[in-house]
């Protein structure tokens, strides 16, 4: 079988440093193809080179067979792509269709004033190939959450413009982080679709089990060479994690070493605002509570009310004491959080590791004159560096710089620089390599071995249940049951989430 597209020899670097070191890619058509790698292994860098973001120091592509620059491929329409990024980038005050339509030509009418009913034609179409109807395309981003908006970066893939050539390619890198996995089944279901036109898909993804489930063949990168080609049928999943790390990486979850502490650290107490009605839980010293549910059930909602930015009605004990969450004294307390998105939420980019790292806690160091001790600054970066193990050149290296999973490290050295009472967890693996995770896992673990009580919220349900003590499922802003970890499997608690146990226990 001729491939629809072939790459070969690429080759990339960024002054002295090697990042892809003679990759190759083929791609067919009708398939999907999974492309895997530890952060920091190439992946991100040949993506941007298929899109022409970046200009690869030397290539070879050829398309159906026929030899041609991949420049030329794109510029003359025989290679239509179609491309969604992991980072959300969404404009908050513009509306979804606006969103949506984002680098695309906006349809007029005289050819000079926007056709408002044909722009939301367009919207409700493409985000009809994702089975998506709840999602109105006159409201502002802003007004969505991190799910809903990654459902409209997804569904700018499917617009259809007119006079324009039908993708040939989908490219798509992490689409599923911050979906739920109702969600993830409406996207593979379009993807089989998609397939069945006869386009390729190019899929980047850390899940092994999406992976394993909706690819036809998958390669591996690792320091910017190929280590894995191979059709999936004929992988398992350990083989394709040592090709990513080059070493055995055991799929296990850290467990408790020591006995759950009985001691309370926070009460929650009739808790509700307008998302939330009358939440009633406790979380321990040391414990590690889960948050799970789907798409708009509450879960992130909780957390940004405990961290003072929502305004609620209710009653928090904070140590035995009345508490009330101050956005702005949050840290100083010795809370701490981990937003959702880590580069628009949670990371100043053009920044140092070391700014990042301290950031909250500047207050803390400087004297009467405001000046601040860069030496003790310095000592406790370099200690938080070490401790959360981030790869790169040092703590002065900027944050833009460095892979997804060692950014997501500093947000970790920040949450444990002064080892806090409580820590707030928002998908704390979203868009991490496996290898990351097992590291990040271990922090966690750590954390709460040290005392500190976790409060998490993941879409991963294998992850809620291999490292939390207890999880709390929300529906419609309640709790619907609290669930002991011991036992529980994945396709349980997505039906507790999904409502399907209560229904039969109502029958």
């Amino acid at each position: 079988m001729i491939p629809f597209l072939h790459l070969s020899n690429v080759q990339k670097s960024f002054g002295s440093v090697p990042v892809l070191r003679g990759v190759e890619l083929t791609l067919f058509s009708g398939e999907i193809h999974g492309l895997m790698g530890e952060n920091g292994a190439g992946k991100s860098t040949l993506i941007k080179i298929l899109s022409g973001n970046l200009m690869a120091d030397s290539l070879t592509c050829a398309m159906n067979g026929e030899s041609l620059s991949l420049a030329e491929a794109r510029g003359s329409g025989k290679l239509g792509m179609r491309f969604i990024h992991q980072e959300l980038n969404s404009i908050a005050h513009l509306s979804v269709a606006e969103n949506l339509m984002l680098g695309k030509q906006l349809p007029t009418r005289a050819k000079i004033f926007v056709n408002q009913q044909k722009l939301s034609e367009l919207t409700q179409v493409a985000l009809a190939e994702l089975g998506i109807t709840h999602i109105d395309p006159k409201q502002r981003m802003s007004q969505l959450g991190a799910g809903d908006q990654m459902l409209v970066k997804l569904g700018s893939a499917f617009v259809v413009e007119s006079g324009k050539p039908a993708a040939q390619l989908y490219v798509m890198d992490e689409p599923t982080a911050s979906l739920m996995p109702s969600e993830t089944e409406k996207l593979f279901e379009a993807f089989e679709r998609l397939k069945q036109k006869g386009c390729s898909i190019l899929y980047v993804s850390h899940r092994l089990d999406e992976i394993f489930q909706i690819t036809d063949r998958i390669s591996v990168l690792r320091d910017g060479k190929n280590t894995l080609a191979e059709k999936t049928k004929m992988l398992k999943p350990r083989t394709v994690v040592e090709a990513m790390t080059g070493r055995e990486i055991s799929q296990h979850y850290p467990g408790r070493s020591g006995i759950l502490s009985k001691e309370v650290l926070l009460s929650v107490q009739h808790l509700r605002n307008a998302k939330l009605k009358s939440l009633n839980f406790t979380l321990h010293k040391g414990e590690i509570l889960g948050l799970a549910g789907l798409g708009g059930s509450g879960r992130s909602e909780v957390l940004r009310t405990l961290l003072g930015t929502r305004n609620f009605s209710g009653t928090l004990t904070l140590e035995g004491q009345p508490w009330q969450p101050r956005l702005k004294k949050f840290w100083q307390e010795r809370l701490a959080f981990i937003p959702e998105e880590r580069r628009s939420q949670g990371l100043v980019l053009n920044q140092t590791v070391a700014t990042n790292s301290h950031l909250p806690f500047i207050g803390n160091f400087g004297n009467f004159l405001g000046l601040l001790p860069k030496q003790k600054l310095r000592q406790k970066s370099e200690e938080a560096w070490s401790r959360v193990r981030v790869q790169g050149t040092g703590i002065t290296q900027r944050i833009w710089q460095l892979s997804g999973g060692n950014q997501q490290k500093v947000l970790f050295a920040r949450a444990t620089w002064h080892q806090p009472k409580l820590l707030l967890l928002d998908e704390p693996t979203r868009g991490v390599d496996v290898g990351a995770k097992q590291e990040i896992y271990s922090l966690i673990r750590q954390a709460s071995g040290e005392g500190t009580a976790v409060l998490m919220v993941s879409s991963e349900l294998g992850e809620l249940i291999g490292l939390c003590d207890r999880i709390l499922v929300l529906r419609d802003g309640q709790i619907y049951h609290e669930l002991q970890t011991e036992s529980l499997s994945e396709a349980d608690l997505l039906a507790y989430c999904q409502g399907v146990r209560a229904m039969e226990s109502a029958e």
